[in-house]
């Protein structure tokens, strides 16, 4: 049983879409399986048994770092056009 990263895509009305792994395979989960205050876009690390979500983790370095990332690009791309 090993982790992996996992990004969460959305959430709406208490129901988290996770996209695991670069294949970005999606698991759908009850918000309450998540730690307390998750939000879309933030980055974790799971351990899936047979399709469900056994262990679970904020990745709050991950998390930052792909924060970081798009806001540079959003940055660039800003700035380029003027």
């Amino acid at each position: 049983m090993s982790m992996e990263k996992a990004a969460i895509d959305r959430i709406d009305e208490g129901i988290a879409v996770l996209l695991l792994g670069p294949d970005e395979r999606q698991l759908i989960v009850p918000l309450n399986q998540l730690p307390s205050g998750v939000q879309a876009g933030d980055w974790l690390r799971v351990t899936i048994v047979n399709g469900q979500l056994k262990q679970v983790e904020l990745d709050r370095e991950e998390t930052k770092l792909r924060r970081e990332r798009i806001k540079a690009k959003l940055d660039k791309l800003f700035n380029k056009s003027n």
